[in-house]
């Protein structure tokens, strides 16, 4: 007797009024009609048994042979779906530790004082002889021999996992791109293309003028950049340490960029209850200046988390509250989205609208814990870059002298967290999808780093799939003789509950 997986996922209702079934063990997505779509959303928020067993009984039996095949109905139970989770978590999260990921903070002070900073406690005590980081002790801007070490022992990572050098390292601060530390970002850059590397970095985009030669492809070609909204409201949020518009130098810079080369940018907008309301004007301001539907630009907004004085963290503005306020504004927009999580829905679930492919499923929230590498400034390597400069992510150090020397209980406590061993998060729709969230924030609340960070993931993830998902059938239209299963395709036809099978 087959039955709705516990894994079902229903998206929000579309603009067509359909729906986005997703099934989050098997990955897959198909498109439902309203009829059956109001049902479900009737039947699972919250889940009644009685009623979703007449929904499918009344489904025609080949659509229930396909929901069948593609994971939407099971027959195992909820104890046998829950060890399907398990062991595809910790598949996922093994392939995901033999591929460590890079990150460099060339400096960890910054020119700029953001209200919001969740790194100020630090900048605040950086001119403190005793303050562990400090100028006075010179471990703020990244030396040159620094550089050196850094890529020794990238070398030796990469070696130990038997991968070649090349890929990605993200620039990171502090502020990576202040030209004070021209000179040494200018060496990580190209040091690493020699290497086989590219970059990308996460910036105030201040001084960006002064880096437009290490900008665009196989150098920094992408960049994430901050504007948080109209110009008196952004100045008043991104204060620049000699008081001047922040907004109009970044501005400039960005529109530099564009003209002098290929590199993406991507725009992110910090709102909270103060300023989400000027987003349709800083919207405007965008498409007056050519960003919008620019495929070398992409638009975001973004919530910001506060740390409260009791160390948890927290939120003005949920996710879900942002989509509800500004999401019909993104909407018009080919490359604006509500949130971070919005585009990372979009990037998952694009491949089964162009290849015939699943979701992107993961078994852990993000590479802090399967094998991120942080070098900064002050020799320390972190694994998380909500805690740089904090004694709880340092994971170890680096020197040309000693090389690198990593703690192995720390390193095995970042690095093994994943669904797999967050039993708190098993039994969710959408451990697969969600990842358990942000283990720092886990940690700073209940001081449990494998705990659950849920943030309001759920409805999120929902809007997200929803809007991502009528994007894509705009622009990639399903024919009538596939519009139930969207990833249905010759590649793909072996039945889901096979593989199923083979895992329990």
């Amino acid at each position: 007797m087959h039955r709705l997986s516990r894994y079902t996922i229903l998206s929000r209702q579309m603009a067509d009024s359909s729906y986005i079934l997703m099934n989050g063990i098997s990955g897959a997505l198909d498109v439902v009609p309203a009829t059956i779509g109001d049902l479900l959303e009737s039947a699972l928020h919250p889940r009644d048994e009685n009623l979703l067993e007449q929904i499918i009984g009344a489904l025609n039996p080949d659509v229930r042979r396909e929901w069948a095949e593609r994971g939407h109905l099971t027959e195992f139970d909820a104890d046998v779906e829950k060890s399907m989770v398990i062991k595809i978590a910790g598949a996922l999260h093994d392939g995901m530790v033999g591929k460590p990921t890079f990150m460099i903070v060339p400096n960890l002070d910054c020119n700029y004082r953001c209200t919001y900073c969740f790194e100020r406690p630090m900048q605040n005590k950086i001119k403190s002889k005793d303050s562990p980081i400090s100028h006075v002790k010179d471990n703020v801007v990244m030396r040159d021999d620094q550089v050196d070490a850094i890529y020794n022992s990238i070398r030796e990572i990469k070696s130990d996992a038997g991968l070649e050098e090349g890929g990605q390292i993200i620039l990171y601060g502090g502020e990576p791109l202040d030209k004070s530390n021209r000179n040494v970002v200018e060496k990580i850059v190209l040091d690493g293309k020699a290497r086989g590397y590219m970059f990308a970095c996460i910036t105030n985009g201040h001084d960006l003028d002064s880096f437009m030669d290490l900008l665009g492809p196989g150098l920094i070609d992408q960049v994430q950049i901050s504007i948080d909204g109209p110009r008196e409201i952004h100045d008043k949020k991104r204060i620049f340490v000699s008081k001047e518009s922040s907004f109009d130098k970044v501005t400039a810079n960005i529109d530099l960029a564009r003209e002098k080369t290929e590199v993406e940018i991507q725009i992110r907008v910090h709102v909270d209850p103060s300023n989400i309301d000027h987003f349709d004007t800083i919207l405007a301001y965008f498409n007056d200046k050519g960003w919008t539907n620019n495929p070398k630009v992409v638009i975001y907004a973004n919530t910001i988390y506060n740390k409260e004085e009791d160390g948890t963290v927290g939120v003005e503005l949920d996710h879900s509250d942002i989509v509800a306020i500004i999401g019909e504004k993104c909407r018009r927009f080919d490359n604006v989205y509500t949130s971070a999580p919005a585009i990372h829905a979009a990037r998952a679930m694009e491949p089964a609208f162009k290849d015939g492919e699943r979701f992107a499923l993961k078994g852990t929230y993000c590479t802090a814990n399967s094998g991120n590498y942080i070098f900064a400034a002050d020799s320390s390597i972190y694994a998380c870059w909500e805690s740089v400069g904090k004694s709880c992510s340092r994971i170890g150090s680096y020197s040309l002298k000693q090389g690198i020397r990593l703690s192995k209980a720390i390193t095995s406590k970042w690095f093994g967290r994943s669904i797999e061993k967050q039993t708190g998060c098993q039994t969710c729709r959408y451990a697969l999808v969600c990842g358990g969230g942000c283990a720092q924030y886990a940690e700073y609340n209940s001081g449990d780093l494998y705990g659950s960070y849920c943030d309001d993931f759920d409805k999120t993830f929902r809007a997200g799939l929803a809007d991502e998902a009528g994007r894509m059938l705009v622009s990639e239209p399903v024919s009538s003789k596939t519009q139930r299963p969207v990833s249905q395709t010759p590649n793909t036809q072996t039945p889901i509950t096979q593989t199923m099978e083979e895992m329990v």
